[in-house]
């Protein structure tokens, strides 16, 4: 669903994201969009005709391979842009990018984001910026993966992609994004059901985020 923007309050939205950038002349060639649980923001493939900003709710990224497996690249959180790697011609298809809750994201036409990078050096310092920082979060999730235990790894994720303190991926997804074998992953859902930091239901796992999070810095601390 889309929908013109409000340019105060999501010039708001933006500000409280410290995304103060995209707000101005920006704003008149945007609109809102809506996604609800599961339906894709993106198809791998397509063409990128708009960057979006997620404003609300999380999604992932994904890519489809040759043999039929989805591997899972990056989650997305508020305030995260989507296309930015077309936008800076990194990259010029995109992945799959699904919600996993409901999302809200500011969808701003390519060629007026691509008219701002040419023209303002802040906005596009910026950009090169967010994209650096990016990928240092990048080899820090390889580098924890050499470095701490899975169950704080598990953890952390848990508290990253839950929805209302529900967690419903797809476990084998989740063993291959975080670099280990399945069974290792279910023998560590079952260490963290029996000291009571999840709880199994139908939909995946309830999570005790305070739990979880003081697991997390357990593992910080060691």
């Amino acid at each position: 669903m889309m929908k013109k923007t409000t340019d105060s309050s999501v010039a708001q939205e933006l500000q409280r994201l410290h995304r103060a950038h995209f707000t101005g002349d920006l704003l008149k060639h945007s609109v809102v969009r809506t996604y609800d649980r599961n339906e894709p923001l993106l198809h791998q493939g397509a063409t990128v005709s708009h960057l979006l900003i997620l404003l609300a709710g999380k999604a992932r990224i994904v890519q489809q391979e040759p043999n039929g497996k989805t591997l899972i690249l990056q989650f997305l959180e508020p305030g995260d842009l989507i296309g930015e790697l077309t936008l800076v011609q990194a990259e010029e298809e995109a992945k799959d990018v699904v919600a996993i809750d409901t999302v809200r994201c500011l969808a701003i036409r390519m060629p007026e984001v691509e008219k701002m990078l040419r023209t303002d050096p802040a906005f596009s310092a910026w950009i090169a910026k967010y994209i650096g920082e990016k990928l240092l979060l990048r080899m820090t999730h390889f580098s924890n993966a050499q470095t701490f235990e899975l169950k704080y790894r598990l953890a952390a994720l848990l508290i990253e992609v839950s929805v209302n303190g529900q967690y419903c991926e797809k476990n084998t997804q989740i063993a291959d994004y975080l670099g280990v074998s399945y069974r290792h992953l279910t023998h560590t859902f079952k260490y963290l059901r029996e000291e009571g930091y999840i709880e199994k239901n139908k939909r995946g796992y309830r999570i005790d985020v305070e739990k979880l999070r003081a697991l997390v810095q357990v593992g910080n601390d060691a």
